[in-house]
């Protein structure tokens, strides 16, 4: 997925870990690594529950992020001269933000129904219209006619929290008026070694964090058990650690 960047350091952190969030779903389906047509129908029913429950959880953050996002948004806003050219872009802005939480909240339901790949499918063709067309159309723009290229805002307790919790860990403008505590510090450290791993190497990582075995990993990429022995002792010495419990408890700071 292609990300349009703003220039905007904290909307496009945001952006940056919205998409290593939905990435995680290339890891949800076996079946459509070996099959032109993949078929739920063809999964057992825990292999079904467990897809369903991934994507539960998966739709609930992204519903999460996107409250966060907008409303930093939304704050940012605020700051733009009283011009009809800037309120019809805050109008249609906002418009747009509503728009996109109801398909989350539609998809929602349809993750507890449906079938987990069809459910996913959405999943992707929204992130496609977040991180692409709105991004352009708003997000982009936004910056534009915003005064300076980061812009202060004066962030409130509330919406502090709100960023922490469901947007992101380490908001760039933070980093200039504030020194990082010791969780602050090992996310950041658990971020940074994050990004080192090569994209073969996060397939794997996700897998191992999953708790699946090395010949299972190997089945489901189709590669050598060999390579995934590889790849499996690269990200443990690019995550620093020494066990699969040490791998997920970092992986903890990721989220």
């Amino acid at each position: 997925m292609s990300i349009s960047q703003t220039g905007h350091a904290e909307i496009d952190e945001q952006h940056k870990i919205l998409d290593a969030m939905v990435a995680q779903l290339d890891m949800l389906c076996d079946e459509s690594r070996h099959t032109a047509n993949p078929n739920c129908s063809n999964c057992s029913r825990e292999h079904m529950l467990q897809c369903r429950a991934t994507l539960n959880k998966t739709v609930t953050d992204l519903t999460s992020f996107l409250s966060g996002h907008a409303t930093y948004e939304e704050r940012m806003m605020e700051l733009l001269p009283d011009t009809p050219s800037c309120q019809a872009h805050i109008r249609a802005h906002k418009a747009a933000h509503d728009g996109l939480a109801r398909q989350l909240e539609k998809l929602a339901g349809d993750a507890r129904t449906g079938t987990p790949l069809e459910a996913s499918k959405q999943v992707w063709r929204i992130m496609e219209i977040w991180l692409g067309d709105h991004t352009k159309l708003f997000d982009q723009r936004l910056v534009s006619m915003s005064q300076s290229d980061s812009p202060e805002i004066s962030l409130d307790n509330e919406l502090v929290e709100m960023l922490d919790r469901h947007v992101f860990p380490n908001r760039p403008t933070m980093q200039r008026t504030a020194k990082t505590g010791g969780l602050q510090q090992a996310r950041n450290d658990a971020r940074r070694r994050y990004e080192s791993l090569s994209p073969a190497q996060r397939n794997v990582f996700w897998l191992v964090v999953g708790g699946r075995k090395n010949a299972e990993i190997a089945a489901s990429l189709s590669i050598s058990v060999n390579t995934v022995k590889t790849h499996r002792a690269a990200i443990f010495q690019k995550m620093e650690v020494a066990s699969v419990l040490e791998l997920v408890k970092k992986t903890d700071l990721l989220r």
